[in-house]
Order: C-alpha cells, then structure tokens, then sequence
C-alpha cells in the first residue's frame, strides 16, 4: 500500500512529536512562557496519542526509504504539504523557512515549538489559530517557483507570530505584534544574506544571497526618506494603527525602526515569547501593553523592552 507523501509527513510528526516523555512536566516556577510550553506539551502528546494506533499499522505499510531521520532535537520540525508550488521542491522550500526561522531560533536557546505545516495559500500569508490534529501550527504562504527571498520574509513574519505567542483575543494593539514580525522578517534576510555568502542551504546557492540582500534592501527603502520619529509616527497613526493592524506601509515603518535595537541586541528576540501571556484587558491602552510586556520578561530583557517603549516615548519605569 503506498501513501502520499503528506500521509508520510504526518507521520513523520507523529514520530518526533511522540519522543516526548508522556511525563514531562519540570519545575518551571512562575515563568509563563514555559509554563505555557509545557501546556502545550501535553496537548500535542494527548492529539498525538489519539492517532497513534492507526499510525503504527500505516507504518508497516510505508518503504523505509519513504521516512526522513528525525529532525535535531534543536530544530524546528517543519513539513511542507504539497501544492501549487510552481517550480519549488518541497524539501527547498524547508530548507529555506529552516534557515530564516533559524536567525531567530538561534537566539531562543530554551524554547522549543510544536511542529509547523507550511501549506501554500492563495491569499495573504498567513498562521491560523486552528492547530493541526497533533497541534501542529499551520502556516501558508502564498510564494513559488524558486521566489527564495519572498519565502523567507513571508516564513519568518508568522514564525514571528509564533515566537509571540500569538492568540485570538480582542487586541487594540495588534499592530505592534505585526510591526515587530515585519522587523523578524527584515532582520532573517539580512541574516541570511550573510550566511548564505559562505554557508548556503546548498552550495550552488551562494548566488542567492544577493537576492536575499536586494529584497530586504527594497523594501527598507520604501519607509528611509520619512524624517518623523518613532513617537511622532505613532501619535499621528495611532488610530488608524489600532483600526488595521495589517496596514503594511505602517507596520513597515515601525519595523525599520526596531530592527536597529534588535540588530544590536539580537538575543532580546527572546523577550517576544512574554509578549502575549497578559491579561487581554491590558490590550486596551498601548502603555498598558508594553508595561505588561515589561514585567512578565525576565531580569535581563527589561531595559531591552524600557528602549522599544522609550522609542514611542513611553517610560515604563513612571507606571
């Protein structure tokens, strides 16, 4: 009996997802991000164990050749689900969502994620909040044939919404979560460039790193000529910002303004993972958000969160 090669990647998930002790809980003390980690530990393992039986006679079934090695346990454990994919190979197009949520992932040490279903869309890309049967994240993007640096920006902004614990709650102040994934994206491609010089996916892609620089390049030049500062942008904007958060000419400004910080301090992509883990109440009001932000991270990513706050002119040490 042969299997498509989804089947065969869902139950590659299925594998690695399961390597998980059934009794994994640690002490995690009062830290939200892990306690919420774990939370979902549990709720990959209970999916998981629903479907296993009939995935361990499937196994029998399916050539040996046909199961990748299981991914590092340092890795994200990414599967891309046929489709309209133009030109691109699946395996290609993982490698390069690998490496561009790899610039990011490298700065999160501690952290571990479910595993991500990368399907092609016909829309804007996009994570939903639905989770897959073994609470996989889904994520689509709408890229192809061999466009390398457009399936980099678009995976690294929602491996962003990931790495914020992004939630379906009422959220004024969305637009900040959606102006600091653009800044991941920014942030991967020009990571990327560089690596990509010596240190390629593949080595005939070294030419690719170019593009990689170029895309990111065109699109910091759309928002360089605006003079007006971060805290004068957001009094001017702050209505609209709160009314669409997908406004992209303005999510694109912020971005630029915080890939600085980020550049500079690169391991404070970890302070995103506090991000979303507050009371939905603290949404109403932007100060609020960001002070909230401010409490839940740990000791040595608070003057990181005091610098973004301070670029709106917020001093979060004065709530």
């Amino acid at each position: 009996m042969q299997f498509p090669l989804w089947s065969r990647s869902a139950i590659l998930i299925a594998m690695i997802s399961l390597s998980v002790p059934a009794n994994h809980a640690v002490a995690y003390g009062d830290d939200p991000r892990l306690l919420k980690r774990n939370a979902e530990l549990e709720a990959e393992n209970r999916a998981l164990r629903k479907i296993l039986g009939g995935i361990q006679d499937a196994l029998k079934s399916v050539p040996k050749s046909s199961v990748q090695e299981a991914a590092d346990s340092q890795s994200l454990r990414i599967v891309v689900v046929p489709g309209e994919w133009g030109g691109s190979e699946l395996a290609d197009i993982k490698k390069v969502c690998a490496s561009a949520a790899g610039t990011i992932l490298a700065q999160l040490p501690d952290d571990g994620f479910a595993p991500i279903l990368v399907e092609r869309g016909k829309g804007s890309p996009i994570t939903l909040f639905r989770r897959g049967e073994g609470n996989e994240y889904i994520v689509r993007l709408n890229t192809s044939d061999r466009a390398w640096a457009q399936c980099a920006f678009q995976f690294a902004h929602e491996f962003g919404h990931i790495v914020c614990n992004y939630r379906e709650v009422e959220n004024p102040q969305l637009w900040f979560e959606e102006s600091l994934c653009e800044c991941a994206s920014l942030f991967a491609l020009r990571r990327m460039a560089v690596e990509w010089r010596t240190n390629p996916p593949y080595s005939n892609w070294k030419s690719y790193s170019t593009s990689l620089t170029d895309y990111a390049s065109n699109r910091i030049a759309q928002f360089e000529e605006r003079k007006e500062s971060t805290a004068e942008f957001y009094k001017q904007h702050q209505k609209e910002l709160e009314k669409t958060a997908t406004n992209r000419d303005l999510n694109g400004f912020v971005a630029l303004k915080l890939l600085p910080l980020f550049e500079k301090t690169p391991g404070a992509w970890q302070s995103l993972r506090y991000l979303n883990l507050g009371d939905p109440k603290e949404n109403k009001a932007f100060a609020d958000y960001l002070s909230g932000w401010h409490d839940r991270v740990p000791a040595e990513h608070k003057a990181f969160v005091r610098s973004v706050a301070a670029e709106f002119e917020f001093d979060l040490l004065k709530k």
